[in-house]
């Protein structure tokens, strides 16, 4: 059995098999281990071969200096080893900073868009926006071939409680995602989601809707599956919010509340996010160490 040499110890788990994984993708055996210290436990990386062991404290020293950096959540993502410094995704640091901004981009133009839409539309432009916008039904899209239609619901809204309301929980939940995983799956989840709420939605009730709470519910279902199939990568909601979104996903379907809503977008897009998460969850291996 190989001995691992004591390397590095870290006082949080996710932060040890971060960097172990991208330590194996530079092809530096290693493994880490729990171990009980005078505060508790700790996570102590050992190396198996000792030649190794001042390129592995090089690599360390720029782990510590910067463990978000790309290349550490890329070495994570192929190992199934994600971690993030937000144990929950409604923690207390939720208000961005300039370096927040920079870590998410797509989050940010995102919010940009909708913002300018809502402004302009109370501007005296929503007609416009609307019939530019609007989602149309494929028999006129395949003729005029306006394909971005599919997403322009998702940047018109029709109240400040409306646009507030979804772009807060798309801020939370986008700017974490996207600073764990990167922009590229943001974007995957923003574009399958926005097409199986959008278009079930006009299956269902026609073309005059709008809003981004199917993209949001998708968001939402894909944090809550994800932190319950691997509770190891740290993303996490707490269960009073769920509870929250659930109720209020439920209460669309009565005639009791004070604004119409677009039932179907938010169920496709929580079943969206839900699948996205299992899937992510099958085609990304395991890590055993």
């Amino acid at each position: 059995m190989t001995d691992f040499i004591p390397f590095i110890r870290f006082s949080q788990e996710q932060g040890a098999q971060l960097l172990a994984a991208y330590l194996r993708g530079q092809g530096i055996a290693c493994k880490v281990n729990a171990v009980k210290v005078e505060q508790g436990t700790a996570f102590q990386l050992g190396l198996e071969d000792q030649s190794q062991k001042d390129t592995a404290m090089k690599i360390a020293e720029e782990f510590l200096a910067e463990p978000s950096a790309p290349k550490f959540q890329q070495a994570a993502w192929q190992t199934g080893e994600v971690s993030s410094s937000k144990q929950s995704m409604l923690g207390k640091d939720t208000m961005p900073s300039l370096q927040d901004i920079l870590k998410t981009p797509f989050t940010v133009v995102v919010l940009i868009i909708s913002v300018a839409v809502y402004i302009g539309s109370m501007a005296g432009y929503f007609d416009f926006f609307r019939g530019l916008l609007s989602i149309q039904y494929f028999e006129q899209m395949s003729q005029t071939h306006q394909w971005w239609r599919l997403f322009g619901p998702n940047f018109l809204h029709f109240s400040v409680t409306h646009i507030v309301f979804n772009l807060i929980w798309w801020w939370i939940f986008g700017s974490q995602l996207e600073r764990v995983f990167g922009s590229f799956w943001l974007i995957v989840l923003f574009v399958v989601s926005s097409l199986f709420a959008n278009i079930s939605q006009l299956l269902v009730s026609g073309p005059n809707f709008g809003g981004m709470s199917g993209v949001v519910y998708a968001l939402f279902g894909f944090v809550w599956w994800i932190g319950w199939l691997r509770p190891r990568w740290g993303i996490s909601i707490p269960n009073g919010f769920v509870v929250f979104l659930l109720i209020w996903l439920a209460l669309g379907y009565t005639d009791i509340l004070f604004v119409d809503m677009a039932n179907q977008a938010h169920t496709f897009g929580l079943i969206s996010g839900c699948l996205l998460a299992f899937c992510l969850h099958i085609f990304v291996p395991k890590t055993k160490t």
